[in-house]
């Protein structure tokens, strides 16, 4: 059996984040009916005590597919996979969305550069730059490469890297040729501001107890490259190199890799047609205070990058909030929400520090740090990588269709 809260964190077809008619999909595939009607039934029921549903509701039953509304949530069964859609706020939505490339949010920012934006296109072109360098690479030397593409990296683990490179051929690296799994011998990361943090600590420091041999963090911001080499059991920073730079990388010793190609972007070329000015100031409410946001939020929106991974068998969710009273008042509900999925008494959170708390609340730890909210769930790697498996089969899919 799966938890809904596997539906809802890896549920998200081909990662996109998309509200249509006010509801947000996700969509989780079957290869046996009977464990379709089972977990679509265990849902249900595990959606009415989160929600506070006093009955189980009807479901209306036809003779390939079951459908059930309850709390503005919509659950369908097809002949093997369930849809299932979530109400989400579009301020909300929009809010969320835009906050994860607001520096003032997200600490780690570069000296001097602790306030204002960056632009998704310019992180989107940096990686599709690394694509081409990658791609390249494989021509001349073998091996496979993907970005954003699913690794199931070990029995804890399961990332989602901007780009990555396997000296290995797909029979050693790959999941029905669909998804990935091992070590990878070259990642590449490219910092943006909700992520520099996580990936200069959390994210580093798993490559590094996986073994990652070869780690790139790339700052759009800055145009640097840190090249770091893992050495023993900790990684070494071999070098720095930055505009007008040059470097050969140990894995493509016969390739020069010129930094300003790397971050020849769409911005940079067209930087006259960017505002330059100072953001307003974050206000107090990044939503408004009327709007109460029930866990689907942190569940759903909380992946900076779209990134739903898995380290040491939990899934971390973070949003930040307009201030430390919004972040508060976010998470109290948040506490009270996880309480009644998990069907305990709501439980005091532990203080952390002057404005930091967090609550452990069965399968759901929440944490609160000033104006940001984090939420790791436990979840299994191993069962994780079973589902990889079932998303690779196209009869796991069956809508139904002629």
């Amino acid at each position: 059996m799966w938890g809904l809260e596997y539906a809802l964190l890896f549920g998200v077809p081909n990662n996109k984040l998309e509200l249509i008619e006010g509801k947000f999909r996700c969509a989780f595939p079957f290869l046996r009916r009977d464990q379709a009607e089972a977990n679509f039934a265990q849902w249900v029921e595990t959606l009415r005590h989160w929600k506070g549903v006093p009955e189980t509701p009807p479901v209306q039953k036809h003779t390939r597919t079951w459908k059930v509304e309850t709390a503005g949530f919509m659950l369908e069964l097809f002949p093997l996979p369930v849809d299932l859609h979530v109400p989400l706020d579009g301020e909300a939505f929009r809010a969320f969305y835009g906050s994860f490339w607001r520096r003032d949010l997200w600490s780690g920012q570069p000296p001097g550069r602790e306030t204002g934006w960056e632009w998704f296109q310019r992180h989107h072109d940096v990686r599709l730059n690394l694509w081409t360098l990658f791609g390249a690479a494989c021509e001349r030397y073998g091996g496979m490469h993907s970005g954003q593409v699913d690794i199931a990296l070990s029995d804890t683990a399961a990332v989602s890297p901007d780009q990555y490179y396997f000296r290995s051929g797909p029979e050693e690296c790959t999941i029905e040729g669909d998804y990935f799994r091992g070590v990878p011998d070259l990642v590449a990361e490219v910092l943006s501001p909700a992520t520099r943090a996580i990936d200069r600590g959390p994210r580093k420091d798993l490559y590094r107890r996986a073994g990652v041999p070869h780690l790139w963090l790339l700052d759009p911001e800055l145009e640097t490259i840190e090249v770091y080499e893992l050495a023993g059991t900790d990684y070494r920073l071999t070098t720095t190199i930055g505009s007008g730079e040059e470097f050969r990388p140990r894995l493509f010793p016969d390739t020069t890799v010129s930094v300003d190609d790397l971050f020849d972007t769409q911005w940079k070329r067209n930087r006259d047609r960017f505002s330059t000015e100072e953001p307003d100031p974050v206000p107090e409410w990044l939503v408004s205070p009327e709007t109460r946001l029930g866990l689907e939020y942190l569940l759903l929106l909380g992946h900076p990058e779209r990134r739903r991974e898995i380290w040491n068998n939990r899934t971390p969710c973070v949003l930040s909030f307009g201030s430390p009273t919004e972040a508060r008042a976010r998470f109290g509900h948040f506490v009270e929400e996880a309480s009644r999925w998990e069907a305990v008494a709501a439980p005091r959170p532990a203080s952390l520090g002057p404005d930091d708390e967090q609550a452990e609340v069965g399968r759901f730890r929440l944490t609160r740090r000033g104006r940001r909210v984090s939420l790791d769930v436990a979840v299994d790697a191993r069962k994780y990588r079973e589902l990889l498996h079932v998303w690779t089969r196209n009869e796991a899919w069956d809508w139904g269709e002629e």
